[in-house]
């Protein structure tokens, strides 16, 4: 494939062991890295796979592990994604400590699994983990299997400065979504699996581009396919550049002190 200039950023990417999945979709770190560079992504947020199946805490510094472990001069870059809890069973910090704990490892943002991790993205159960989110800037990725579209509107209403990015929305989806697009100036959709007629198109048209940002969702799907939606879009060339990269770009957390 011939590389495009576009400033790919990849912000659905897991690494590692997957229980959830078939086997024959996990890839290691090395492998995943050739198929990022091999249509053009110079860029991508990375989460623990384990830290999603297992434990997030041990998958988060597994992943630290493997990131600090892989050196290749030309790779793409690999920004920490992790995986977090709410803090009220005490298996995570809260506040000022979970931002700590974020900052001092280099993560750039977090993602969330309420459903698999069982508790509640409503009401009483947000304020403590996604106050301090999204007053410190720190963008939450979430997967549309892991919340519905009423929680959601709840989430983003209570929390307004919460920058979220729903991950895996698929073409079914759109009466769902075009209210919340309108309502909710932080909700951010994930294009990998957002493959409707026009339906990039449609999304430019009328909330803007800045409101899609580019996934693949490896290693459960091929890149070359997340890749070629963007490129052969209808769409401005600085649309097509937003979408690649710059507006992920622009939310990732500047907290980090590494």
């Amino acid at each position: 494939m011939t590389h495009s200039p576009l400033p790919w950023c990849d912000a659905n990417c897991l690494l590692g062991p997957q229980t959830v999945s078939p086997p024959e979709t996990w890839v290691d770190l090395r492998e995943t890295v050739d198929m990022l560079q091999a249509v053009g992504i110079k860029r991508a947020l990375v989460t623990s796979a384990v830290a999603r199946d297992y434990d997030p805490r041990a998958g988060n510094e597994r992943l630290l592990e493997e990131l600090s472990l892989f050196h290749k001069s030309d790779a793409p870059e690999l920004a920490p994604c992790f995986v977090v809890l709410p803090p009220d069973t005490g298996e995570f910090p809260g506040g000022d400590a979970l931002l700590r704990y974020l900052a001092e490892a280099g993560a750039q943002a977090v993602r969330v699994y309420p459903v698999s991790h069982n508790y509640g993205v409503g009401g009483r159960w947000t304020d403590s983990l996604f106050g301090p989110l999204a007053e410190a800037g720190v963008p939450v990725l979430v997967d549309v299997s892991q919340i519905t579209m009423p929680e959601l509107d709840g989430l983003l209403a209570r929390h307004p400065l919460l920058a979220l990015v729903l991950c895996r929305p698929g073409y079914r989806l759109h009466r769902w979504l075009w209210p919340l697009l309108a309502a909710h100036r932080g909700l951010y959709l994930e294009t990998s699996l957002w493959q409707a007629h026009w339906g990039i198109e449609s999304v430019v048209e009328r909330f803007g581009a800045q409101r899609l940002v580019f996934g693949t969702g490896m290693p459960d799907a091929a890149p070359g396919g997340a890749v070629s939606m963007i490129t052969y879009a209808q769409i401005a060339d600085e649309a097509k550049a937003a979408i690649a990269g710059q507006t992920l770009a622009a939310l990732l957390w500047k907290g980090s002190t590494r």
